[in-house]
């Protein structure tokens, strides 16, 4: 019964705003202005690797998503009296121990540039941290 009183006492519009936050972090860090261009080189993209990708509409609704579930869960984790510096510390360790964690195990097996698991890691950490930030403060 506990589960579900947590459940109600989660902000949605916390939420929400937070999922559009990772859409914009995400806008902006794999964007020319700052890493797009390493990404795309560390990952040896090619023009023709981007006309055959799933539709830019599907993969944006699917990262919004992603984004407003893991707020979701930081709202959760972050309960009722919290704070946006709260938040974006809360934010921050989930990135730093749980996902970059077990990206960087993908990235040894795959053999991938550790440049490329840096690139997704800050992406991470910043990501979660708004998002943190966000729930924190609009409790």
């Amino acid at each position: 019964m506990e589960i579900l009183a947590t459940f109600a006492k989660v902000n949605i519009w916390a939420v929400i705003l937070a999922g559009f936050s990772y859409l914009i972090v995400g806008a902006l860090w794999y964007s020319p202005l700052l890493f797009g261009k390493q990404w795309i080189r560390l990952n040896g993209f090619t023009d023709e690797d981007f006309k055959s990708n799933k539709p830019m509409w599907l993969i944006t609704v699917l990262s919004f998503l992603s984004g407003a579930i893991a707020s979701f869960l930081i709202s959760m984790v972050l309960g009722p009296n919290s704070s946006a510096s709260f938040g974006a510390i809360i934010g921050a360790i989930v990135a730093i121990f749980w996902i970059t964690m077990s990206k960087l195990t993908l990235v040894l097996f795959e053999n991938q540039p550790i440049k490329l698991f840096l690139l997704h890691a800050g992406f991470d950490v910043l990501s979660f941290m708004v998002m943190g930030a966000i729930v924190g403060f609009w409790r």
